[in-house]
């Protein structure tokens, strides 16, 4: 196969989220002629998707992409958190005054930090700072604690101490504890009773099939603009890039002020200690050391795909057998949203309705799905080469970590040829990408929604 010329090398390799690029320059040069002579005019045949994955495999090994891409591992250093700490104390100058600005190069500097580290504390402390400027008494005593609990210089104790007095004075001159505004709003109720096994779900809506639209939802009153239908709690959700030093990546309260940060890496915080241990146990650590480079070279839609991986694999207890024994026994005709009682409905449960989802293989350009066979390694490489399976297991047996190292490929070239057009929803919001589970069955339906007499 045809070798990529280093000047084309160099300007991908300084591109972000590179990996769309350096798949159009393989495509021309090695990939679209290997496979035409291999597949000719049947691309979407079952067979083709062997000799697709066989081709990029062998496209892949003779190219150095983990090279190219300089992956690396996550590393904490304290210059670089010393160098964001400094650039939000600029931002708090009376000349500037950027106080929001200034906490969220705080909270950067704080992921960069070790534990119990001085530049921990100090960050604390100095969010501590803008938060009495900020009139939230509450969350700058949260942060003096936090600032303690890292070992801050007793040479500078006088200092917090003064603050703390300071702040609860304020606090208690208050009529009322301080209100939090950005406390998430309530959420909206469902216009009509919902369905008794589905409460989240108007029971206006039914789900229908037929040889014209397929899987489709419809409605059998009339809908007006407001009505609210549904209310779904996306499966996998990640936040948006500029968002990760504002919310938390586990429930995603907007909490700035009193985010706490992942210790193996430097990509996500927390609102809490409780949700720290949620996201580690359902999915954190299996990503941990590829969150960085993975949104570097790929963008949002791989850290969906290895989140969805990874939640699987939490979702059965680290067991690939039990994972792949589950998926054999699965009846997946029978497996329907509508009809699932979600009053009841297990975690296995709800990963079924993800696992069972079309990959509309027939549907998808030739291109497309190389591109997506070809992706999809490249994340895996990252995880094999920074991740420690070992110890994120925590079981120390090199033979189970093989075995998790391979299922992982595998659930993952098959979820890279899944993402959908239409019935798996990914959808962007203001903050954060999400895969719905109950809304995969209108994502084909907006086109037709349509009035059904009862």
């Amino acid at each position: 196969m045809n070798v990529l010329d280093q000047e084309v090398l160099d300007a991908l390799q300084r591109e972000e989220h590179c990996t769309t690029h350096l798949f159009e320059e393989l495509w021309t040069g090695s990939l679209e002629p290997a496979l035409d002579i291999a597949i000719g005019h049947n691309p979407h045949a079952e067979h083709s998707v062997q000799i697709i994955a066989r081709i990029v495999e062998e496209c892949l090994s003779e190219f150095l992409f983990r090279e190219f891409l300089q992956l690396h591992n996550e590393v904490k250093y304290d210059e670089q958190a010393a160098k964001l700490r400094t650039e939000g104390n600029k931002m708090v100058d009376p000349k500037v005054k950027r106080l929001y600005e200034a906490v969220k190069l705080y909270n950067e500097s704080i992921t960069y930090t070790k534990p119990g580290s001085t530049e921990r504390s100090l960050a604390y402390a100095n969010r501590s700072v803008v938060c009495l400027q900020m009139h939230r008494y509450e969350e700058c005593l949260a942060n003096i604690r936090l600032a303690r609990e890292a070992n801050y210089p007793a040479r500078l104790a006088d200092k917090l101490d003064k603050r703390e007095e300071q702040a609860k004075e304020e606090l208690a001159k208050s009529n009322e504890k301080q209100k939090k505004k950005d406390d998430p709003k309530p959420e909206l109720p469902l216009s009509f009773p919902g369905h008794e096994n589905m409460p989240h779900v108007a029971n206006c809506l039914q789900l229908q099939q037929n040889e014209q639209y397929g899987r489709h939802v419809v409605t059998t009153r009339r809908l007006k603009v407001g009505d609210v239908v549904m209310l779904d709690t996306p499966f996998v959700k990640t936040l948006h890039d500029p968002l990760r030093h504002v919310r938390c990546d586990f429930c995603h309260a907007e909490r700035p002020f009193t985010l706490i940060p992942c210790e193996g890496c430097t990509w996500v915080m927390y609102c809490s200690a409780e949700c720290l241990g949620k996201a580690y146990s359902q999915y954190h650590r299996y990503e941990c050391g590829v969150m960085r480079d993975l949104w570097r070279v790929a963008g949002k839609c791989p850290m969906a795909a290895v989140r969805t991986v990874a939640s699987a694999f939490g979702t059965f207890d680290d067991d690939p057998d039990a994972l792949q024994a589950h998926l054999d026994a699965l009846d997946e005709p029978q497996v329907n949203g509508f009809t699932m009682d979600w009053r009841t409905a297990t975690p296995k449960d709800l990963y079924n309705t993800v696992h069972v989802l079309s990959t509309n293989q027939e549907r998808r350009p030739f291109m497309q799905l190389v591109f997506m066979q070809s992706r999809a390694p490249m994340p895996m490489a990252d995880a094999m080469e920074l991740c420690s399976f070992e110890e994120a297991l925590e079981t120390h047996d090199p033979k189970l970590a093989l075995e998790v190292k391979a299922k992982l490929q595998t659930d993952l070239n098959r979820r890279a040829r899944r993402y959908p057009s239409g019935e798996m929803m990914l959808k962007m919001f203001n903050y954060d990408f999400s895969l719905f589970v109950a809304y995969q069955y209108t994502s084909e339906s907006y086109k037709y929604w349509k009035y059904c007499n009862p």
